[in-house]
């Protein structure tokens, strides 16, 4: 048997990239010689079962638990495949999501019958909420957080059990990653990328805050010739960032913009963006020209107290000030909205229904509303999504479609699992 690792990636799950979890680890031991093999299921029974992408997204508890049983009885010879694939190495791995868990968990088990002496870890973020709820299988092993170090330490040496949040503190020292032989083409022109881990922020209802232990980022040059690789390789120029925010810090959002134009790099990009009253003109006017051609800003509510509660870190006017830095370098953003958070009353609705209307000219996009759901556990005596927040979701529906206020459709209510009769 070799010493190698088989690194997998579940169904369901997003389609639009190339999942980077599979791209990073690989990246990361290849540098260290460790032979490593990857396979995205999830774009793969995606395309045989041949879903809509709005009912593969969809959330579905029955068709999350059921998918592996599904898949492996229509597509046996996808399975047999797969575990000829694996016969001959030491270590699988499975990158774990939310919904991804119960298909991972079948295949998991499947691999141990079949091959008992095979070691067997998870990473992936949904490993947090299990270690939280003391559900860490004892027959595994688990890490929490980033999964590059760990994986290379258990492959090596796999004599613990848990592996918690041993980072890189250097993530220049990564080498610049491929996607080898993965199936681009499957996937739409958008390549991803993350110019930081974890986030310097503290907002209330956020997960991802629990995921890292610090925050850290790239320099502004080492993504740009990680971008040069990619054209190059790729012929591709369409990127998003998958990082909490582009601007933690306006002197790197600066110099990156600064030396794509200074490369002549004629690329489009994409990113999430926090809230900044103080956010320069000329940033966002420097933005605008690398090629930035939308930005989604996290507001979640229209209420000074509401924001306050959640330790947003702005208020309604500096929303309002941001908004119109944005709008007057013509940067296309769109905006998020949770609704029902913990303390927001009718007022507090009222409030952000009104700052939408009044701020309608200047929004381009809803581009998500969805009612609030305690992933932390914070509030354990109380019920999300509450029924308060559903119906202020609908009536905050109505009134934007009578604004005529462009929204996503399909990422209104995204985040509720849907019940079956």
């Amino acid at each position: 048997m070799k010493d190698a690792v088989y690194i997998i990636h579940c169904p369901p799950s997003w389609t639009k990239t190339i999942p980077l979890s599979l791209v990073y680890l690989k990246s990361y031991l290849k540098q260290r010689d460790v032979e490593t093999r990857t396979i995205d299921l999830n774009i793969l029974f995606f395309e045989l079962l041949a879903m809509t992408p709005k009912a593969w997204l969809t959330l579905d508890s029955y068709r999350e638990k059921t998918l592996f049983s599904a898949a492996q009885e229509k597509f046996p010879g996808v399975f047999e495949h797969l575990y000829e694939a694996i016969s001959d190495v030491s270590c699988v791995g499975f990158s774990l999501t939310r919904r991804n868990t119960p298909f991972s968990f079948s295949l998991a088990q499947n691999l141990q019958e079949r091959f008992p002496d095979k070691k067997i870890i998870f990473g992936g973020p949904e490993t947090f909420s299990l270690d939280q709820c003391n559900a860490l299988d004892v027959r595994y092993s688990w890490v929490i957080g980033e999964g590059e170090m760990p994986l290379y330490t258990f492959i090596n040496s796999p004599s613990q059990h848990v592996y918690r949040f041993q980072e890189l503190q250097n993530l220049d020292s990564l080498s610049f990653y491929d996607f080898d032989t993965a199936r681009i083409d499957k996937y739409s022109p958008v390549i991803p990328l993350l110019s930081s881990r974890g986030c310097p922020h503290q907002c209330a209802f956020c997960s991802e805050k629990m995921l890292y232990k610090k925050f850290r980022h790239h320099s502004a040059r080492y993504i740009v010739e990680q971008i040069k690789l990619l054209i190059a390789t790729y012929q591709r120029n369409h990127f998003v960032f998958c990082d909490s925010l582009i601007n933690y810090d306006r002197d790197w959002l600066e110099e990156f913009c600064s030396l794509i134009m200074r490369d002549n790099l004629t690329i489009t990009w994409e990113a999430q963006i926090r809230v900044d009253r103080h956010m320069p003109k000329e940033l966002a006017l420097l933005m605008k020209k690398s090629g930035c051609i939308n930005l989604f800003v996290g507001l979640e509510s229209g209420s000074d107290r509401v924001l306050k509660n959640m330790n947003k870190g702005f208020f309604v006017s500096d929303a309002s000030i941001f908004f119109e830095t944005l709008s007057a370098a013509k940067l296309q953003f769109e905006i998020s909205l949770i609704f029902g958070y913990p303390t927001e009353n009718e007022n507090d609705f009222k409030q952000t229904i009104d700052f939408i209307i009044s701020h309608k000219t200047i929004i381009p996009k809803i581009a998500q509303a969805n009612p609030f759901i305690d992933y932390l556990g914070t509030f354990r005596q109380e019920s999300f999504p509450s029924c308060e927040a559903k119906s202020r979701i609908q009536h905050f529906l109505k009134i934007i479609q009578r604004e005529k206020i462009r929204y996503t459709k399909s990422f209104i209510n995204n985040l509720i699992y849907e019940t079956r009769n």
